[in-house]
């Protein structure tokens, strides 16, 4: 990877940033797709395997095999069980944020038909704060059960008058407010960017580690 000098972004690391943007909230069969279609438009050949330089073989790297601890089989069926229902990418997103499912589960219904926000409370100390935290949290919710972090208006209008965070007088001015992490409007629906997932991981984060969240 070249390096960059006078202040200069390294245009590697900028479209790697960009590439992740663009398929974070895509499922992986989605991803793979995605990455072979524009490999083949590059002429790229095997790119998640091949390398400058090196030969790929097929034989298995012993010295990787013989370091491999043995899998846990009751952890991983245990596992399993407290994730059912929860989307491929929201078991990533789970093993990413290094939170574990009973943590999880003071905040969302995992385990469920549909997984949902059973917080007893959301942060904030103002309707608007409390507004964010819903639509983040409810989005994140969406992401574990299906894969895509979307909500209807009705969804989050319904949510804020449970958590006293509604504002219908202002409610279109906050969502500008949220506007780099959420995105969308009324008929469409609203979607977390991958700076709304981000701040909804946090989000979680903090109230499970209380003395966290503002």
């Amino acid at each position: 990877m070249t390096k960059r000098t006078g202040g200069q972004a390294d245009p590697e690391i900028t479209a790697i940033s960009e590439v992740h943007a663009a398929l974070i909230e895509l499922e992986s069969d989605a991803q793979f797709r995605v990455l072979k279609y524009v490999a083949d438009k590059l002429g790229l050949s095997d790119p998640v395997h091949s390398t400058s330089g090196s030969t790929r073989t097929d034989e298995p790297d012993e010295s990787l095999s013989t370091k491999r601890p043995p899998e846990d089989t009751n952890s991983k069926v245990e596992e399993d069980g407290d994730l059912e229902g929860v989307s491929p990418a929201g078991k990533k997103w789970i093993a990413r944020s290094g939170l574990q499912p009973n943590q999880l589960s003071l905040i969302f219904s995992l385990g469920g038909d549909e997984i949902d926000l059973i917080a007893k409370s959301v942060p904030g100390n103002s309707k608007a704060k409390r507004m964010r935290s819903v639509i983040l949290l409810k989005g994140l919710a969406s992401y574990l059960g299906t894969g895509a972090a979307r909500l209807t208006d009705q969804e989050v209008r319904e949510t804020c008058l449970h958590y006293d965070a509604l504002d219908a007088g202002n409610f279109a001015t906050h969502l500008k407010e949220f506007a780099s992490e959420v995105n969308g409007s009324k008929e469409t629906g609203y979607t977390l960017s991958a700076r709304g997932l981000a701040g909804a991981t946090e989000m979680v984060k903090g109230i499970v580690t209380p003395g966290k969240v503002d």
